[in-house]
C-alpha cells in the first residue's frame, strides 16, 4: 500500500517547484490557478518574502499539490487504497488531495490561517526548539516542572529521540536547559515566530475556525491520517472544529507512521519541497520504502513505485 505525506512549514525555498513548472504542464496547471488566485506569483517568491508565514505555507501547499498533480499525470490515477498524511500544515495539503475543499478555499483558509498565528504570536510571544536524544518519558519528566509545566508543551513528536518543544519564550531557555541537564544530546531554537500547536495560539484557533465554517468542506472517500489522534481520522468530521483544535494541540507523527504501516503502509512517497519527512519516516520505520519527489530523478521513481505495486 502506497502513503502519500505532505511537509509543512520549514521544507521551502526559494525556486521551490520552478524546475517541475517547466517540465509537467499539471504542475504548471496548479501553479497558475494558484498564483491567480492569490494575486501574486507564487513561482517567483524570494527568500525575504518565503520568510514571512502568510507568503510560505500557501507556497509549501501548491508547490505539494503541484508534484502530486505532475505524479498523478506520469502514473494516471493513484491506487485506491493509497492512504494521505501530512505534518501540521501538511494536513492542510491533503485535505487539497482529497478533494475536501478546492483550491480556492484551500489557499484562502491556509493564508489566513497564517495570518491568523501571526496575530496569535505578537499577542502570545513564544518560542519552539526541538530536543534531540532525550526519550519521550524524560522529556515528559522535565515537564513536570512548576516553573514551566503549563507553559512550555511537547508539541511534535517528529522521530524517536526527535521531540519540538513549543511555549513561552521567557522560559523555554530555562526548560532546554534542564532536557539538556537530563541527558539530552542537543537543542535547537526553531526559526519561527511563536509557540504554535500550544494554547498560546488559542486566540488563532478562534479565528480559524470562524473562518474555516465559511469553506465548503466536501466528503471524500480517501483514507486521511490524524496529527491530533496518531490514527486515521473518521470518515465523518466537523473540519472547521478540528481544525482549529490542530492549530493547539500536537503533532503525533512517530505515532502516525506506525499506525499507517500498521495499517498496510509498505512505501512512503513525499511530493513537495525538500525530503525532511522520508528521512523521519526511515528514523521511526528503518528500512522502510521512501521516495522523496524534490529530489534528482525523484518523480521517476516514484512513479516506478506506484506502477509496481
Amino acid at each position: 500500500m502506497i502513503s502519500i505525506i505532505f511537509p509543512g512549514q520549514g521544507a521551502h525555498y526559494a525556486g521551490m517547484g520552478a524546475a517541475l513548472s517547466q517540465t509537467s504542464p499539471a504542475a504548471r496547471s496548479i501553479y497558475q490557478a494558484a498564483s491567480d488566485c492569490l494575486g501574486l506569483d507564487l513561482l517567483d517568491l524570494t527568500a525575504e518574502q518565503l520568510s514571512q508565514t502568510r507568503f510560505a505555507q500557501p507556497a509549501i501547499v501548491t508547490c505539494s499539490l503541484a508534484c502530486l498533480a505532475a505524479l498523478r499525470e506520469q502514473a494516471g490515477r493513484l491506487p485506491d487504497d493509497t492512504s494521505l498524511a501530512g505534518f501540521s500544515l501538511g494536513e492542510y495539503t491533503a485535505l487539497g488531495a482529497a478533494g475536501i475543499l478546492d483550491l480556492p478555499d484551500l489557499l484562502h483558509l491556509v493564508q489566513a490561517r497564517a495570518d491568523f498565528m501571526q496575530q496569535a504570536a505578537r499577542q502570545n510571544p513564544g518560542a519552539m526548539a526541538a530536543v534531540i536524544g532525550l526519550d519521550d518519558e524524560a522529556i515528559a519528566a522535565v515537564l513536570t516542572e512548576p516553573a514551566w509545566s503549563d507553559r512550555v508543551f511537547a508539541v511534535n513528536f517528529n522521530a524517536p529521540g526527535q521531540v519540538v518543544l513549543s511555549g513561552e519564550q521567557n522560559v523555554m531557555d530555562d526548560c532546554l536547559a534542564a532536557c539538556r541537564a537530563a541527558g539530552a544530546r542537543k537543542t535547537v531554537p526553531l526559526d519561527v515566530s511563536g509557540a504554535f500547536h500550544t494554547p498560546l495560539m488559542q486566540p488563532a484557533a478562534d479565528q480559524l475556525a470562524a473562518y474555516a465554517r465559511k469553506r465548503n468542506f466536501k466528503p471524500t472517500a480517501s483514507r486521511l491520517y490524524s496529527n491530533l489522534s496518531g490514527t486515521r481520522s473518521p470518515d465523518i468530521i466537523d473540519w472547521p472544529d478540528y481544525l482549529a483544535r490542530h492549530l493547539c494541540g500536537p503533532v503525533l507523527w512517530t505515532a502516525e507512521i506506525r499506525q499507517m504501516a500498521d495499517d498496510g503502509t509498505t512505501c512512503f512517497l513525499e511530493p513537495g519541497p525538500g525530503k525532511v519527512l522520508c528521512g523521519l519516516v526511515r528514523r521511526i520505520l528503518p528500512g522502510a520504502v521512501t521516495q522523496p519527489l524534490d529530489v534528482p530523478d525523484g518523480l521517476e521513481q516514484a512513479v516506478r513505485l506506484l506502477t509496481a505495486g
